[in-house]
């Protein structure tokens, strides 16, 4: 699941001035923003000192600000009580995003470390050395499948940050502030917001290794250039990768193995959707993301989604490929509307979505 909850009116997109032509503050100002939390829609909450790039700026001064540890800050004009230029924040350690988080979290976690990820857990070691396990092999096969696509991703610059709740009840009580009340409704999410991954154990193992991957999945993505936070990023493509990614190998003694296996939970759900799949059920899926928000349509969307990103990718890979890269390019908050995404999916892939769906449609019969 992926979140980005939280996003004030101050910074709507008919609002926006963007600032910068690149993507996250690449190559933008580095500037100190001090700022105090909104309380009751009054300016009376903690005060923080982010030293970061803008990565927009509205007209009435409402930015959105990329702090030195990967942390996207949208802060209301009233908000700010001091700003000024400012040197380029050091690459953060390790060490630096330990001390914070355990500075942030309640008493009782401690910190785990990876070559590439911090994993804060409630004591349970154990489990965060498998989960840690499981994070460093997703991340040695992201690079390499992509490698192997001759697509060339960045290191991520930010060590990568895994929250790992010991059990449900502290999972929605900590993820509630986060995401509101779908905390009850997941087992695990990205947040756009904070770079991080917050999650627990669950007694379902394949669904435990696939939560675990799939959230994972949705961090390297947004870390390594492949997407932009806060841009008009699909649902279909943001999921449809991270399902593609998460197939759990039970035979396996980690429980996963490599990339693009068949999901044959989703494919059950592929299959499930087709008997009564409409004809024009690639256009919903592709124009907007209302089809993966509504609870009555969600499990369909998410099954065609897995089902159409496992075709591109084992049938017109590059097509698929250069609409990816087409999709990176898109700057923070830059909305598309329903026809320039139809018109850019139909301008990658060379063909009609209707030429598109006839051809998905055919392949996916012969998946089993």
């Amino acid at each position: 699941m992926l979140s980005q909850r939280h996003l004030p009116e101050v910074l709507t997109l008919a609002s926006l001035l963007l600032l910068s032509p690149s993507v996250l503050g690449r190559n933008a100002a580095a500037e100190q923003f001090v700022f105090r939390d909104l309380v009751d829609g009054q300016v009376t909450g903690e005060k923080h000192v982010v030293n970061g790039e803008a990565v927009v700026e509205a007209v009435d001064g409402g930015v959105l600000v990329c702090a030195d540890d990967g942390r996207i800050w949208t802060i209301q004009p009233d908000q700010i009580t001091h700003r000024e230029p400012g040197p380029p924040p050091p690459a953060i350690s390790q060490d630096e995003i330990e001390r914070r988080m355990l500075e942030e979290l309640p008493s009782g976690f401690a910190a785990f470390r990876t070559a590439h990820y911090v994993i804060l857990h409630q004591g349970n070691i154990e489990y965060a050395r498998d989960v840690a396990m499981l994070f460093e092999s997703l991340y040695r096969a992201f690079f390499a499948y992509w490698k192997n696509q001759r697509v060339d991703l960045e290191v991520p610059k930010y060590p990568l940050v895994a929250v790992v709740l010991r059990d449900r009840d502290e999972f929605v009580k900590h993820a509630s502030a986060e995401i509101g009340d779908t905390a009850a409704n997941v087992i695990g999410y990205y947040h756009l917001a904070s770079n991080q991954m917050t999650t627990y154990r669950v007694p379902n193992i394949e669904r435990n290794i696939a939560t675990i991957i799939h959230e994972a999945t949705h961090q390297l993505a947004y870390n390594c250039g492949l997407q932009t936070r806060f841009a008009d990023n699909p649902m279909w493509v943001s999921e449809g990768l991270a399902m593609f990614f998460e197939s759990p190998d039970l035979s396996n003694p980690r429980g996963w193995r490599g990339v693009g296996r068949i999901n044959q939970v989703n494919l059950m759900r592929w299959r499930k959707y087709q008997s009564s799949r409409p004809s024009d059920s690639l256009v919903t899926m592709f124009a907007d993301d209302s089809r993966f928000r509504s609870a009555a349509t969600a499990e369909d969307a998410y099954g065609e989604s897995w089902a159409f990103t496992y075709f591109a990718l084992r049938t017109m890979k590059q097509q698929y490929i250069d609409y990816l890269q087409q999709l990176s390019k898109i700057k923070a908050l830059e909305e598309l509307t329903g026809r320039e995404r139809i018109e850019m999916i139909e301008s990658a892939f060379g063909m009609t979505i209707a030429e598109l769906d006839e051809k998905f449609v055919t392949y996916m019969r012969r998946v089993r």
